[in-house]
């Protein structure tokens, strides 16, 4: 069989994919990676016990929305670089924002705050265990994303193993708000966007293996 035949009967009764298929799967696989993840919270570390109270104030929703934001960001990312040979688009911009926007609002409460509150406010008391406990709750979630991107056709693996990284990492460093009282913009943009990069750093090395096709 010749070749322009071959190819032929493959595209036979093909049927057209909805445009909005990758990103309804993508958005499945991040519902369940938040379910995941959140299981992991609750056996593990729990809900934090003000939490209620805490939903109310305005640093809770400051880290949530920086966590959110980096969630989304991801998830362009993801539903863009599944495609074969397509750029990033607009979802790094919206990562930027996210990032500027939390570095700033620290910077700014840093320059308001006196010298030696600063330590307080950028360690926390939880410095050295924030990023890894991150990483440890966006483990499942990072496995959901891959599943999802499974039935596509990324062709740029390490970059778009470090989006589904950065997509499962934001996603475990939301679920972790409802544990974590630290609150500080200063925290947030240092020790939480540590955990995130540590997840789509491990990401970009492993997506070359897991979305091999």
């Amino acid at each position: 069989m010749k070749t322009d035949e071959l190819i032929a009967l493959m595209s036979t009764d093909v049927a057209p994919v909805s445009a909005g298929a990758v990103g309804r799967r993508m958005a499945s696989a991040s519902l369940a990676a938040a379910g995941l993840a959140l299981m992991v919270l609750m056996v593990w570390l729990g809900l934090r016990h003000d939490l209620m109270g805490a939903m109310h104030t305005g640093p809770f929703w400051m880290k949530a929305g920086y966590t959110i934001g980096l969630t989304v960001g991801g998830l362009m990312l993801v539903e863009r670089l599944a495609r074969p040979g397509t750029a990033p688009g607009s979802g790094l911009w919206v990562l930027a924002a996210a990032f500027m926007g939390v570095t700033t609002l620290g910077a700014i409460n840093l320059a308001l705050s006196a010298p030696r509150q600063w330590a307080a406010a950028w360690l926390g008391d939880s410095w050295t265990v924030c990023p890894f406990r991150i990483l440890i709750i966006s483990a499942p979630a990072f496995a959901a994303i891959i599943w999802g991107l499974k039935r596509f056709a990324p062709t740029r693996l390490a970059l778009t193993g470090a989006a589904a990284g950065l997509l499962a990492g934001g996603i475990g460093a939301t679920i972790y708000g409802l544990h974590c009282n630290e609150s500080t913009a200063a925290f947030v943009a240092t020790w939480y966007t540590l955990g995130i990069a540590a997840c789509a750093g491990i990401g970009a090395l492993l997506g070359p293996r897991l979305l091999r096709w």
